[in-house]
């Protein structure tokens, strides 16, 4: 299950924790952003709105110094930042990223490394975040905050 079609129809049920955890452990199978970023959770919790993910980043998203790049590095706090959300609301919405500020502190090695995404507030319509990304030696690589919409399944028309 991916987040939610966004067409008519009755709304998705509200995933179980056990559930998200078997969605989210089978992501990096998946065909899209997650596998190239290598993404494996680690953690998460529905009630403090939180997400813990390992990234696993492969030569191809290096730099010319070789670190990670720093879009690469982004898409890494975006991809757990917008999931702490689809956690908090139980993947019954979508939540496509309107703005985003990432600020780099450290070189991100090209070796294994832990983000984790924080949904401050979601609201009706929209939701803010705040993500960290560390080092394999655990110094701050990177920090973002990001603003979503958070778009809810629409009820069948008649």
């Amino acid at each position: 299950m991916v987040a939610p079609d966004l067409a008519d129809g009755p709304p998705p049920e509200p995933m179980s924790a056990d559930q998200i955890r078997a969605h989210l452990s089978q992501r990096a199978s998946h065909p899209h952003c997650s596998r190239l970023l290598g993404f494996k959770l680690v953690d998460f919790s529905i009630e403090d709105r939180w997400l813990e993910a390992e990234f696993h980043p492969t030569q191809q998203l290096a730099n010319l110094r070789g670190s990670v790049q720093g879009g690469i590095v982004t898409a890494m706090l975006d991809e757990v930042m917008s999931l702490s959300v689809l956690v908090a609301e139980r993947f019954t919405c979508g939540v496509p990223t309107l703005e985003i500020k990432t600020s780099f502190y450290n070189p991100l090695p090209v070796e294994p490394c832990r983000a984790r995404g924080q949904a401050m507030r979601v609201g009706g319509r929209v939701a803010f975040m705040d993500g960290t990304i560390w080092t394999p030696s655990g110094d701050i690589a990177a920090r973002a905050s990001s603003t979503c919409q958070v778009r809810r399944v629409k009820p069948a028309s008649r």
